[in-house]
This record gives structure tokens, sequence and C-alpha cells, in this order.
């Protein structure tokens, strides 16, 4: 009786470590494919706001590339401490920006075609859209 309900708590416990590593594998394949993708063009000037802030910041990011060389001015409305220059590269659908007064501070942004998006980039969460 007891070696039924050690296997049955061990099974419990592998389908649940299986349910928390399942995500964390598909969003690792979806970085991949972002990154394996044909390189973004992320040059001109892009706008939106935070998300998830109890105030929303507005966003202004200005961007020149050069092949995979990205660099530019970032403004964030209210927020001079995360406004300035920035550089980075694009891999792929993906931008890596910092900015350039604090190298740790950036992040990794995705782009598909006019839009681009974080969740995690200067420890804020929006989106942008290409102005045109």
């Amino acid at each position: 009786m007891r070696r039924n309900g050690t296997i049955r708590v061990t099974a419990i416990l592998c389908l649940a470590l299986l349910g928390v590593a399942s995500p964390g594998c598909s969003a690792w394949e979806a970085k991949r494919a972002a990154l394996n993708a044909p390189t973004g063009d992320v040059g001109g000037t892009w706008t939106g706001a935070t998300t998830g802030e109890e105030k929303p910041y507005p966003i202004t990011l200005t961007l020149e590339q050069t092949a995979t060389t990205v660099t530019g001015v970032m403004r964030v409305g209210g927020r001079p401490d995360l406004s300035g220059r920035v550089s980075g590269s694009v891999r792929g659908e993906v931008l890596n920006l910092s900015l350039t007064t604090a190298a740790h501070m950036g992040g990794d942004l995705f782009v598909q075609q006019d839009n681009m998006m974080t969740s995690n980039a200067f420890g804020l969460h929006f989106t942008l859209r290409r102005s045109k």
C-alpha cells in the first residue's frame, strides 16, 4: 500500500515539473525562431506607451540601422533615467538595445514588421508601432 502511494506522489511530482518546464521550453523555442528569422528592419521612429503601469509613460524610439548595428535615441516621458542615446544589434526579429549611459539597462525587444514589444527591456512592459 505504501509503495502505491510513493509511486503516485512521484508521478504527480513528475507531471507538475513537466507542466512547469514546458512553458519555458515554448518560450525558448519562440525566441530561437525569432533569432533565426531574416534580419528585421528596425530603422525609423517608433511610438507607443508602457503597459501594466499605474500611469502609462509615452515612449518615442528613433533608430538608425546599418546592417545589424543599431543606434538612436529613446525618450520615455516622465522617466529621464530611461531616456537618452541607445545602441545595440538586431538578430532576426530580436533587437537587443541598451542605454549608452547605462549598459546594464536594456534588453530584448521583439520586432514584427511595424510592431515592437517587450515585457522586460529597461524594466518596462511596452508596445511600439513604427510611424509612417
